[in-house]
């Protein structure tokens, strides 16, 4: 008796499932952008008030202070397309994939909300 052949890695497969994670990175990126804005302002006031009348330069470095979160959020996105990839497994690896990025969505819309939330209330 032969034992059956384990399934074989599909490479066409896995960069479907990467080019699907970077596409839906981007959007993800830009909820956790807005989302930590206004915790970014109030960490650094005192910066952004020293070059208050220099708009391109207070937008520079928002952007940059801003940047971070959306860098995490866009490699972790990329992170959770490359298991699903590996796993091919169908099942599974969309649990993975779709799960992550639930959570990161989820969490990226609650935090922007509360902390938008708390800038207007203060």
């Amino acid at each position: 008796m032969n034992a059956p052949a384990p399934p074989r890695f599909r490479i066409r497969l896995f960069l479907e499932r990467l080019a699907v994670g970077h596409f839906f990175g981007y959007p993800l990126a830009f909820v956790w952008a807005v989302a930590s804005m206004p915790v970014t302002i109030h960490l650094h006031f005192e910066r952004l008030s020293r070059i208050e009348h220099d708009t391109e330069l207070m937008g520079q470095l928002v952007v940059r202070l801003v940047a971070w979160p959306a860098g995490v959020v866009f490699v972790l996105s990329h992170l959770f397309a490359i298991a699903w990839g590996l796993v091919q497994e169908k099942r599974r690896g969309q649990w993975v994939f779709l799960g992550g990025f639930g959570v990161l969505l989820g969490t990226g819309v609650l935090f922007g909300a509360g902390s938008w939330l708390w800038l207007y209330l203060r």
